[in-house]
């Protein structure tokens, strides 16, 4: 080798009942939530990726329920204003976080997503000059929902997801070869999967845990790793509570802070606030503090003090949260980081060049949303 499901949410009878209001940006105690401009389109699990001169592309999502957005826009950070930008040939969402990737060349790939009732394996590259999307060479398989990963080599690694059309979950794999623009096969994994998380480990390789085994249901524990030099995976300790939708953190001193999830679809308050941490030199898990507040699919940044902030996220059935929290290695222990000017879930974040994290789109109980934010830890 060389170097390099989506769910429509349905319109809620009590909106007000079921999440947060509408409030105004607040000062958190140890930073301060700020309202900046909208997206030009609504865009609910967006892709994210960060360009020269700090601005941010942002592509894809769901304008209205069960469709997908082929537009695209680039967040000018000094300007605070968005401008469109050339749009993808294939509509698609359901880009996980970190979906975006920014190649060696500068190029950003976005791979598979879903597409309308599909899963797809279509395969797209922005160029930064001419600000237009190019087809690139197509996965093996189509994928939604599954999680791409930077490998150090320069390649990009492709893992599990669902193919909406037949309902299969993968347990497949795949390497993005940039260099020849061309896709490598690997061995499947030990447990297909979707809604999982995946985090590059200080060594190179690549932790992937939980997630659905199976549509609809069966949240798995499991937790396997790719060794970036053999190519193969292998079993490691699975986590101590099953868990979907959940978000991955890498810590300064190399462990990996697990955060909430969700336990299951048939589960009524399926919300959880357990956080568990990773050791890669003993590949044993440890239960860390829980959060204030339980939720799945929220954003999660580590900020350049070490310290990780989690922000918005689902509970209950449809409900949204709009507070956020921050987590603290040094002592184990969480704070409150202030409330979100919209309750959100769907959404993704980006750490800007200056520390800060920009928050992007969303639903809030079945509304797509434009609204963006930046959180400024100072």
């Amino acid at each position: 080798m060389t170097k390099q499901g989506f769910r429509v949410l349905p319109m809620a009878r009590a909106v007000l009942v079921a999440a947060g209001v509408v409030g105004m940006a607040s000062v958190a105690r140890a930073g301060q939530w700020t309202t900046v401009a909208s997206t030009n389109v609504t865009r609910e699990y967006p892709g994210l990726a960060l360009l020269p001169e700090g601005r941010v592309l942002a592509v894809t999502g769901h304008p209205l329920g069960g469709k997908s957005l082929d537009s695209a826009e680039i967040y000018d950070i000094a300007r605070d204003r968005w401008t469109p930008t050339g749009s993808l040939s294939v509509p698609r969402n359901g880009v996980g976080p970190g979906g975006l990737i920014v190649l060696a060349d500068g190029s950003v790939l976005i791979a598979g997503g879903g597409s309308a009732n599909r899963s797809v394996h279509e395969v797209e590259l922005y160029d930064q000059r001419s600000g237009k999307w190019k087809r690139a060479a197509s996965m093996r398989l189509p994928r939604c929902v599954h999680t791409v990963t930077p490998l150090e080599s320069g390649d990009v690694l492709v893992a599990g997801g669902i193919d909406w059309l037949t309902i299969h979950v993968q347990d497949t794999s795949e390497i993005y070869d940039a260099a020849q623009n061309r896709w490598v096969r690997l061995e499947t994994m030990h447990t297909p999967r979707f809604n999982h998380a995946a985090v590059k480990l200080p060594d190179g390789n690549v932790l992937v845990t939980g997630g659905n085994r199976a549509y609809p249901g069966e949240v798995v524990a499991d937790a396997e790793i790719y060794d970036a030099k053999t190519h193969k995976w292998r079993k490691t300790a699975p986590m101590r509570i099953a868990r979907r939708s959940h978000r991955m953190a890498l810590l300064d001193d190399g462990r990996v802070l697990v955060v909430g999830g969700a336990a299951g679809e048939n589960t009524p308050n399926r919300h959880l606030d357990s956080v568990e941490v990773f050791d890669p030199k003993t590949e044993r898990w440890s239960d860390a503090a829980p959060l204030r507040e339980g939720r799945w699919g929220p954003t999660v940044d580590v900020l350049r003090d070490g310290r990780v902030l989690v922000a918005g996220g689902a509970f209950a059935p449809i409900g949204a949260r709009k507070s956020t929290e921050l987590f603290d290695p040094a002592t184990g222990a969480w704070s409150d980081a202030g409330d979100l000017a919209q309750a959100r879930n769907g959404h993704r974040s980006i750490m800007l060049p200056d520390g800060r994290v920009l928050i992007v789109g969303g639903h809030f109980v079945g509304l797509y949303l434009s609204s963006c934010e930046i959180y400024d830890p100072k």
